[in-house]
């Protein structure tokens, strides 16, 4: 595959749509982290952990054995992370009810798929 391209999110939709990515548990959780935690609007550290773990606890069905890579394709990847999928974490959603200001849940399934699938293309 040829990486002249920006790679942007729409580079990587279009040019990236039948890539097969072998992930861990671990390639979703960093890739929540750094994006919960960019997108926070509030002043002061957000408390991640909470929607992290639970994040995880919804990643790890996906693994036969979470201590070693498993296959994802670009729908597959899709399946585990966006917005209605984040809706029904708890934890999760409660970032999107934070006060004064909230985590767009729709931008941050978005942010963590293409971080997720950007990160595979450049270091493979």
């Amino acid at each position: 595959m040829s990486t002249r391209h920006k790679l942007t999110n729409k580079d990587i939709s279009e040019q990236y749509i039948d890539i097969e990515l072998w992930l861990m548990p671990s390639d979703f959780i960093g890739a929540f982290a750094y994006w919960v935690t960019a997108q926070n609007p509030n002043k002061g550290i957000l408390e991640v952990k909470p929607s992290l773990l639970a994040f995880k606890d919804s990643i790890v069905p996906a693994f036969k054995n979470d201590l070693l890579p498993e296959k994802f394709t670009y729908d597959r990847l899709q399946e585990y992370v966006n917005d209605k999928a984040f809706e029904k974490i708890p934890e999760i959603l409660a970032l999107n009810e934070m006060k004064p200001d909230y985590i767009d849940l729709g931008a941050l399934a978005r942010n963590v798929f293409y971080m997720i699938l950007r990160e595979y293309i450049t270091q493979s």
